[in-house]
């Protein structure tokens, strides 16, 4: 039986980040994925971060970071689909704010298969079209039975996305809420920014729309509660943007997945295992984006690895400074978990629409002091509101400690 030092099950961002982090330090390392495809379903609204992308570590590589002209060339030839200076936040029909981070839209598909070139070249092993079936301690190690025949690794890192099925292998909780992400691929660019549609009242079971501009097509899809019907909303929300009659010849795919929605798992290790990215829960519960999130937990899991085999110790104890370690980045915060509470089930469509009233044509990044007076001076006039000014205020909290982490 081949014996490994580490293990990884999943083959999306979150494993491969985790592959390439312990394989650079020499650690012998074999990623198992089900698919027999890197980037294959693909699951996602394709828009990251400018920030994460040109500063986290184990993001596939581009030329420059830092010069706008050879962004705007390797646009042609790399995963970088358009580059994004603007989002805007629709609150029904009465108020758009915008915000302006620049944020990158992606070929995903590739974005992953560049990630596994880089953990190949690094030394990782790559085994796909292979699903684990059970794992079971061994003589101090793990025994990962799979469909390809059975290995043994010092430390196996789960990060088999929202299906968390090595989570329950190991006896852990895995997230408890899920919601439904539904896309379609259209032809044509609608829009210049990445738009986002908070609209309570025309969609009583969508937490949010989205169009996200491409190259040359336009992502544009819902995040729904999972009891929902999600393409009967997905059709009715193109129609409600007035897009066009959208045709079965223009949509170039049709995308769906499942996103966990409760936060952060409560115990994210056990002896000679961890566990990073969506199996974690570790998504971006505002806005359910998770590769930047799963690209640095993934890093993290894999360096707490790589420590632990400089000690040549695999327990609970020691795989436990993984979650520690994980504990002070803002997308760990609480307050993002309390925010999501508030925004999607607390909040009604009235609220959502006054609020948005009142920051209509608001850049809500640079809220100034005049400007967050201004709204608490409104809601003392509206006594209804102003019992709801202080969770506004935590929903404002939350978004700034999640915004950079994903779309």
């Amino acid at each position: 039986m081949a014996v490994y030092d580490v293990l990884i099950v999943g083959g999306g961002p979150t494993g491969l980040s985790a592959a390439t982090t312990t394989a650079k330090q020499g650690l012998s390392t074999i990623l198992i994925e089900e698919h027999t495809k890197i980037g294959q379903p693909l699951a996602c609204g394709e828009g990251i971060s400018a920030d994460k992308l040109f500063s986290l570590e184990n993001m596939p590589k581009i030329n420059s970071q830092t010069n706008d002209q050879i962004l705007r060339l390797q646009q042609h030839e790399s995963f970088i689909e358009r580059v994004v200076n603007t989002q805007r936040f629709f609150f029904g029909s009465k108020g758009v704010a915008t915000a302006n981070i620049k944020t990158i839209t992606i070929n995903r598909p590739l974005f992953d298969q560049i990630m596994a070139k880089q953990a190949h070249n690094a030394g990782v092993e790559l085994l796909l079209g292979t699903q684990v079936i059970a794992i079971n301690p061994k003589n101090g190690r793990l025994e990962i039975k799979t469909t390809n025949g059975s290995y043994e690794a010092n430390i196996a890192i789960g990060c088999d996305g929202p299906s968390a099925h090595t989570v329950r292998m190991m006896g852990l909780q895995p997230p408890t809420e899920y919601v439904q992400g539904v896309e379609y691929k259209i032809q044509g660019v609608h829009t210049d920014a990445l738009d986002f549609y908070f609209d309570f009242n025309h969609f009583k079971k969508m937490h949010y729309g989205w169009s996200f501009p491409k190259k040359k097509h336009t992502n544009v899809g819902v995040v729904v509660e999972p009891a929902s019907k999600p393409m009967k909303i997905l059709n009715q929300f193109i129609k409600h943007l007035r897009y066009m009659d959208i045709k079965d010849e223009e949509i170039i795919q049709k995308i769906a997945g499942i996103i966990p929605a409760s936060g952060p798992i409560p115990k994210r290790y056990s002896n000679n295992y961890m566990v990073a990215g969506d199996a974690a829960g570790l998504t971006n519960s505002i806005f359910y984006g998770g590769i930047s999130i799963g690209i640095h937990s993934g890093m993290l899991a894999g360096q707490t690895a790589v420590e632990a085999h400089e000690i040549g110790k695999f327990d609970e104890q020691q795989m436990s400074e993984y979650q520690k370690n994980s504990q002070s980045y803002p997308y760990m915060d609480p307050i993002i978990q309390q925010a999501h509470e508030i925004l999607y089930n607390k909040f009604s469509a009235d609220d959502i629409e006054t609020f948005g009233s009142w920051i209509d044509g608001w850049d809500i990044t640079t809220l100034s002091m005049f400007q967050k007076l201004r709204l608490f001076l409104k809601s003392l006039i509206s006594p209804s509101m102003l019992k709801k000014f202080s969770e506004a205020r935590i929903i404002a909290h939350g978004f700034s400690k999640s915004r950079d982490w994903g779309f």
